[in-house]
């Protein structure tokens, strides 16, 4: 059952990071076009481009970590037993664990003083907001630390995840 849910939230998460991302790809042409053709760049192009980025990247992780698409060195991982595979498993979890707790500690307090003070990039036409990209890091680390604890009971339990595989 928490499979399923975690699954589908995560999958969900990641497909809106890939249209969010086609629809920077338009932005990033319509501001090319516009500055080529007629002398009209889209304003905020480039703050909008560098905090999206941010955001695509940590809306992707959580799903990414879930179904073990993150980069392996399989040379030594694919000749180990079931066992030996879980201590690597496991270790690599509670690393996974202590980062997202790191960034989701390190970036609380300056999430709460972007919400607090209106906090903007760009200047002139346009403002971009940055909080609630600083927003979605703090919820998305979260994510990622629990996709990090599931799998470490996982690598205890000796069991797998259902969407591996997929």
């Amino acid at each position: 059952m928490i499979d399923n849910v975690f699954n589908s939230v995560t999958r969900t998460c990641s497909t809106i990071a890939a249209f969010w991302a086609m629809a920077l790809a338009f932005l990033i042409l319509w501001d090319i076009t516009g500055r080529a053709f007629f002398n009209a760049p889209f304003d905020g192009t480039i703050e909008i481009v560098a905090n999206s980025m941010v955001a695509i990247l940590f809306l992707q992780m959580p799903y990414t970590i879930y179904r073990g698409a993150h980069l392996r060195t399989a040379v030594i991982y694919q000749n180990l037993n079931d066992y030996g595979q879980r201590i690597i498993d496991f270790i690599v979890a509670l690393l996974g664990i202590w980062f997202f707790y790191s960034i989701v500690l390190g970036s609380w307090g300056d999430m709460i003083i972007g919400w607090d003070v209106d906090e903007r990039e760009g200047e002139g036409s346009i403002s971009v907001p940055i909080y609630p990209v600083r927003t979605l890091l703090v919820v998305f680390a979260g994510i990622s630390l629990i996709s990090y604890l599931i799998l470490a009971w996982y690598a205890l339990t000796g069991s797998r995840p259902s969407n591996e595989g997929e």
